[in-house]
């Protein structure tokens, strides 16, 4: 029978936690680190279901990491840094000997975020300088700077699964290497963070205006699209690191870039096709540009487009329409609606929607409409 090994080490802590007494927090834990290496390890080779030990060694973890958040978050956290490292301990264990059963994608605990970021500190300060003092694309350095200080600065304000940390821990030592004052030192950055999967939307903006800008005004240009395949080809043949991203809920970057570049590749023979004198007709809205950006965002969010790819989305609809103020909407525009929709744009947009399913209710729905009436009607006369 399976049980949690943990349990006098809980006990221990819980009353270090209600105690008046410093000595108690000054306990050491490791005599009884011997016996739980030793269940873990009795349990491992025994005839256990290989579903039920991930449940139990997730299970030890997650309780690890609740108590070491416990006391993370105690008001008076520095008396248990010795704890605390014993936690550590036990965590680096599960690491190194249980990995296959180690749950990557449960929160870690502050204490490992605050050593990691620690041992990680004089490689973060010196790509900082480095990046700043070089001649990379301001959009490209801005990414990664304001990755490094999400990741660094206020630790336990954002909550980080072990995943996202080694992810950090990975690409910090990449970039430690690379130097960013050679000649060609974006070309091999912007290689690192595909081959990595940094699918990082910032990226993949700063990704798509180095291609727009590379051919400037020529825009629709045989040459152009030439470039293009050129740059999907190159892409879907750059090699790409398994079961690690910058977002692992999100398609990994070369996904993204390749469907971004295939669907720039169509809309760019489609103009070589039918020439230059092709004007596509706005539909005028009587909605401003922050309302469609709610509803683009309600739609997209929702999964009713079929692309992930937000610019692609930002470019269709301000090419196609026009706000009740604004006959020419800029993909820029709505991107930037998109990002700060407040509680007044909600409301308005909110409204729309219910008059619309007011609507859809009288027109299809007639008899429920009627009997919601007759209730309302009833219930009003008592």
């Amino acid at each position: 029978m399976l049980k949690n090994e943990l349990k006098d080490i809980e006990e221990i802590l819980i009353e270090q936690e209600y105690s008046d007494s410093d000595n108690t927090a000054q306990i050491n834990l490791t005599p009884h680190f011997g016996q739980i290496y030793s269940a873990w390890e009795a349990v491992l080779f025994s005839n256990t279901p290989e579903a039920t030990l991930v449940r139990y060694f997730h299970y030890h973890l997650d309780s690890i990491s609740t108590t070491s958040i416990t006391l993370s978050n105690s008001q008076d956290s520095e008396k248990y840094l010795l704890s605390q490292n014993e936690l550590l301990a036990l965590i680096d264990h599960l690491q190194k000997y249980y990995f296959s059963y180690f749950n990557d994608d449960a929160i870690a605990p502050i204490i490992y975020h605050q050593r990691l970021v620690s041992q990680l500190n004089g490689d973060i300060c010196a790509i900082q300088k480095t990046l700043k003092s070089s001649d990379l694309n301001a959009s490209l350095i801005a990414c990664l700077l304001k990755w490094f200080s999400v990741m660094s600065e206020d630790i336990g304000k954002v909550k980080f699964t072990f995943r996202s940390l080694s992810y950090f821990g990975c690409i910090i030592h990449q970039l430690g290497s690379l130097d960013c004052h050679s000649h060609n030192a974006e070309k091999l950055l912007v290689s690192l963070l595909i081959r990595s999967n940094f699918n990082n939307l910032s990226f993949f903006v700063y990704y798509q205006d180095t291609i727009r800008n590379a051919f400037g005004d020529f825009r629709h240009t045989q040459e152009r699209l030439n470039y293009l395949v050129e740059q999907k080809a190159e892409v879907s043949s750059s090699p790409e690191a398994k079961n690690i991203a910058f977002d692992p809920s999100w398609p990994s970057i070369k996904t993204i870039i390749g469907d971004w570049l295939k669907e720039e590749i169509v809309l760019a023979e489609k103009f070589l096709t039918k020439g230059s004198d092709v004007v596509v007709p706005k539909i005028p809205l009587e909605m401003s540009v922050a309302h469609l950006s709610c509803l683009i965002r309600l739609l997209y969010e929702e999964s009713v487009f079929a692309t992930q790819n937000l610019q692609f989305i930002f470019k269709f609809f301000a090419g196609h329409y026009q706000s009740k103020r604004q006959a020419v909407i800029s993909p820029g525009s709505l991107s930037k609606e998109f990002y700060s929709i407040d509680q007044h744009t909600a409301a308005r947009v909110r409204d729309l929607l219910q008059r619309m399913v007011l609507r859809i209710n009288r027109n299809f729905f007639p008899m429920a409409v009627a009997i919601n009436a007759t209730v309302l009607s009833y219930l009003s006369m008592r």
